[in-house]
């Protein structure tokens, strides 16, 4: 591989047995749809130690990604994940990835959901960063403009949520780096992941979100309680063939 994953690691214990940090992403595919929702109910999703983003008046900002992952040092896998814009409501961050929200570093994500298709993964995620994970069914499906991503109950047999359609005109740009947030033995952490790539910076187009199944599934009552059921992105972000990596975490202060 290239000097990007020239690094030093180290071993860190899970459930399953050790991973090596930071995890390297060799080749992924990925979706990103930003959602404006109401802010009482973006906040709602977040720990006290976070405030919600107003991006515009009484709106705040919710991601719903979709991630292919090919090849990877922990094995390949499939993940989603449901993430509120949000920030400390104690201290600031200038440092916050490659994103700028007129003078000052976009907040990073809460991470509110994170399936993933793997033991491997599961593990990894929840114990070496507190990300909340579980294990179901998860479809990624990217072609040019066109996705159609879903996540399916622990049997496979209901439908939680579906991504799809058709991404409207955009424009190819550099993959941002990601920053998240997560509670970890019981403080708030702070992750950032340097992606690299060339990411595609759409306008919704004809993509919508569908919750309506799972019943009161955590994963799409959360989604139905947003406002989500049935939306259409405000953007769609995609990817394939992206590089990434994810680092230890730490406190935030």
């Amino acid at each position: 591989m290239s000097s990007y994953f020239d690094m030093a690691r180290q071993t860190w214990p899970t459930r399953v047995g050790p991973v090596e940090l930071p995890i390297l992403y060799y080749n992924a595919g990925a979706v990103f749809a930003s959602f404006l929702v109401d802010e009482a109910k973006a906040q709602a999703v977040l720990p006290p130690e976070l405030q919600a983003v107003t991006l515009r008046p009484g709106q705040g900002l919710v991601t719903v990604a979709f991630f292919g992952y090919v090849d990877t040092s922990v094995g390949p896998y499939n993940e989603m994940g449901v993430a509120v814009a949000a920030h400390p409501v104690k201290g600031r961050f200038r440092d916050t990835a490659a994103w700028h929200w007129r003078r000052s570093a976009l907040p990073g994500m809460y991470v509110a959901d994170l399936p993933v298709t793997t033991a491997a993964a599961h593990a990894a995620g929840h114990d070496c960063w507190g990300y909340p994970k579980i294990i179901v069914p998860i479809d990624f499906q990217l072609r040019d403009r066109d996705l159609d991503c879903a996540v399916r109950s622990e049997d496979g047999r209901e439908l939680l949520c579906r991504l799809s359609g058709r991404a409207g005109p955009g424009v190819p740009w550099c993959a941002p780096n990601l920053m998240t947030y997560t509670l970890f033995k019981g403080q708030l952490w702070r992750t950032v992941i340097n992606t690299r790539g060339r990411m595609r910076h759409a306008l919704g187009g004809q993509v919508t979100l569908q919750c309506d199944g799972g019943g009161d599934h955590p994963l799409s009552a959360r989604l139905r309680a947003l406002g989500l059921h049935g939306a259409k992105p405000l953007m769609v972000q995609s990817i394939l063939g992206m590089q990434a990596i994810l680092p230890v975490g730490s406190p935030v202060i």
